[in-house]
């Protein structure tokens, strides 16, 4: 009997909630500007570092680069960059 009464107190609230939604129209998505999609990333950040005997390789894709001194390969650029170096024998 309990959750009866309950179920009918809280009728009222529920029937609210439905009334205050907006009604659906139909309307595109807007379309960003080539501007603006070429900052679009959706959270998409990584970092690669293959670390061998002889050797290390770092690629970073829209993250900062590290700091290589001794990279024989250094490219760098705002969303990408490969860093290369010999490690001593």
């Amino acid at each position: 009997m309990k959750s009866l009464l309950y179920a009918v107190a809280a009728l009222p609230l529920l029937t609210g909630v439905a009334l205050a939604t907006e009604p659906v129209t139909k309307q595109q998505p807007v379309q960003l500007t080539n501007k603006q999609m070429d900052k679009v990333t959706a959270g998409f950040t990584f970092r690669e570092t293959t670390i061998s005997n002889t050797s290390a390789v770092i690629v970073t894709v829209d993250l900062p680069p590290p700091v290589c001194t001794v990279c024989f390969l250094n490219v760098l650029s705002k969303n990408l960059s490969v860093q290369a170096a010999f490690l001593p024998l």
